[in-house]
């Protein structure tokens, strides 16, 4: 297994952040300045200490004169450190003033290494030049201090043993080594350290500035939705982006229909009191963005070609003209001005054209608002006009609805009575003894017993939406066992499946509860959806049948059937309409003739029938499928949900 590995990603170089290399020596320089207060007060404390104990306790050769050198030091410091407080130390000698104090504790040192002639004192030069590198002195400075060091060692050192001397020559070369790295690691360190704070400052900026953009712009956009009225709406607008983004002026400037250019809110200068008043026309720096529709950056405005005196607010030198675009036209700009060059940069443009758009849709919204207003005044006379023309057409469908329901009444019961003559004489046919001998007119005759049966069915389902429409279908309920029901339905269409080669499967119905219910129009249900799976499922396709139980929210106990199958689907968007009466699917005159042929024909009524019953069962039928295709056949899921006790009203 291979061992993964982290690799520290390696830092960009200072123009990957936009950082220039005077910003990173600034930042050097910040740091050494920061810390020259803890310097100045910690080696100014080490002089005195060092002049007092030099007094009292070393008393070591020509100690008042190392004595005075310290004191001096002392009071060198307290000097650089007054100035410091006062201000009047020059920024850009910080190496120079560093390289001073250096000088000074170096001199306390190496006299002290002179008059005393012990070469342990060089111990104290080598933690000098370790101490110089972490100063963070440029890279010239540190090397001059050092170079400085090292020379007036070796001429002490002249006089030192020699075995000592080469080894405090090893030690001070050590530390000057150390000194070398530390001054660099360290360099490198706050160098790095003041770039990514550089970035992150910039970043944070930049955060800000992005934040007031967002917050304008919702803060703008809430006011559009808010407020429709133009008059209350552009003062309020022009305001807010002035106050927002701290612009000398800001204006919205519109071309009327006559031609005439005007700003029709303004924000950031009291012209009035100015005694000025703008003069717009087309061939200043706005009529120039009306024209050609693309917004107008101005670093300077004085310098421009297109600059007219009237047309800008005095004391203004930088614009960014911003075009009202909505679709095709301009409706007008939005002005920005700033007091200083060259306020406006690229990167804002786009920002600021999203304000200005946001204006655009305010202006058209308000003139739809206009419009629709008047045409809702025109509206409401209509519609008075209107509803009692609806309400007499309301009862005039009423009236047809019932006259058809009762056609469709006498209709069925007048059918009856010819198509039981026609059966009768059709069965009696088939019965007689010379008839039963020829193929051909046996043939015939039960074509029309076919035939016959038929259109029994068709009237029976006539008779059976009538009564659902008249709310006076009759049922009586008792315990039902939908197993056995549902499988007794299953078996009049045993040849139509084989004929077809349709695979019929029955799960989970054993394990149901008996439900109360109407018997015979639970079959008429369970009959219709399962010639629908057969009449919309291709040949050697598949119906699935399959039940549960469970409880509703109520707590009442329910049962579920599923008619499933792999034919052609149901669209969603007929999803509900296929359960109202005489709705077919497709082209009628396409389909085929017989009710289990494929996409065959009928009257429309199957579905409309198992929902009446189901919902006078007080319970619940719709269908779910993908889509209709006839070429993938998603197939649909007819669903029934019964309740298993039926409630006493």
């Amino acid at each position: 297994m291979q061992k993964e590995t982290f690799t520290q990603p390696a830092l960009k170089p200072p123009d990957f952040y936009s950082i220039s290399e005077a910003q990173v020596q600034e930042a050097l320089r910040n740091i050494r300045w920061r810390n020259f207060p803890f310097v100045t007060s910690s080696l100014t404390v080490l002089f005195i200490l060092y002049a007092l104990i030099q007094q009292f306790i070393l008393r070591e050769n020509q100690w008042p004169l190392m004595q005075v050198v310290a004191l001096l030091s002392a009071l060198c410091l307290i000097g650089l450190r007054h100035l410091f407080d006062k201000g009047k130390l020059p920024r850009q000698w910080d190496n120079q003033i560093y390289f001073f104090i250096a000088i000074l504790v170096f001199l306390s040192m190496i006299l002290r290494l002179v008059f005393t002639g012990d070469a342990k004192q060089s111990a104290n030069l080598a933690f000098f030049l370790v101490g110089v590198g972490m100063l963070t002195l440029s890279w010239r400075w540190f090397w001059l201090i050092t170079d400085v060091t090292m020379l007036a060692w070796l001429s002490s050192a002249l006089a030192l043993p020699d075995n000592e001397w080469i080894f405090y020559g090893v030690v001070m070369s050590a530390a000057a080594i150390t000194g070398a790295l530390a001054q660099r690691m360290l360099t490198q360190t706050y160098r790095w350290q003041e770039i990514l704070r550089i970035a992150e400052e910039r970043q944070r900026r930049e955060l800000a500035r992005r934040t007031n953009q967002l917050q304008t712009s919702i803060a703008v956009g809430q006011r559009i939705t808010s407020i429709l009225d133009l008059e209350m709406l552009l003062p309020q607008i022009v305001a807010l982006i002035q106050e927002s983004y701290r612009l000398f002026y800001v204006a919205l400037v519109l071309r009327h229909e006559d031609g005439q250019i005007t700003a029709v809110a303004e924000a950031g200068r009291n012209l009035a009191l100015n005694g000025h008043t703008r003069q717009i026309g087309p061939g200043g720096l706005i009529g120039h963005v009306l024209r050609e529709g693309e917004s107008l950056r101005v670093e300077n405005l004085t310098q421009h070609p297109n600059y007219t005196p009237a047309e800008s607010i005095p004391g203004a030198q930088s614009e960014l003209i911003l075009p009202l675009r909505m679709q095709e036209r301009i409706l007008g700009v939005l002005d920005l001005q700033s007091d200083r060059p060259g306020a406006f940069v690229t990167e804002e443009v786009p920002v600021f054209q999203q304000l200005a758009d946001q204006v655009a849709v305010a202006l058209e919204n308000a003139w739809h608002y206009n419009q629709v207003r008047q045409f809702n005044r025109h509206l409401e006379e209509k519609v008075a006009e209107r509803t009692h023309a609806l309400r007499e057409a309301y009862h005039r469908l009423e009236r047809l609805d019932k006259t058809k329901s009762d056609f469709i009444t006498i209709a069925s019961h007048e059918l009856r009575t010819p198509l039981t003559i026609v059966n009768m004489h059709s069965q009696l046919l088939l019965h007689d003894d010379e008839i039963a001998g020829k193929n051909n007119l046996v043939k015939h005759i039960k074509g029309i017993e076919t035939g016959v049966a038929r259109m029994e069915e068709v009237v029976e389902a006539m008779l059976d939406i009538a009564k659902i429409d008249t709310h006076s279908l009759e049922l009586h309920f008792s315990p039902l066992n939908l197993s056995l029901l549902i499988r007794m339905v299953c078996q009049q269409f045993r040849l139509a499946l084989a004929e077809r080669r349709l695979k019929l499967q029955i799960e989970g119905l054993q394990e149901l509860p008996e439900i109360e219910g109407d018997h015979d129009a639970l079959r008429k249900v369970f009959y219709h959806l399962v010639v629908n799976a057969i009449k919309y499922t291709p040949d050697g396709g598949e119906i699935i049948i399959r039940g549960a139980s469970g409880t509703d929210e109520t707590n009442e106990g329910y049962v579920e059937i599923v008619v499933a199958d792999t034919g052609i689907g149901v669209a969603p968007d007929v999803q509900s309409l296929i359960f109202e009466k005489f709705f077919q699917t497709g082209e009628v005159m396409l389909h085929s003739s017989g009710k289990t042929k494929f996409k065959g024909g009928g009257p429309g009524l199957g579905l409309a029938i198992a929902r009446g019953i189901v919902e006078a069962h007080n319970g619940r039928i719709w269908v779910e499928s993908p889509g209709y295709d006839e070429e993938t056949c998603p197939g649909s899921q007819f669903h029934v949900r019964l309740p298993v006790k039926q409630g006493l009203g």
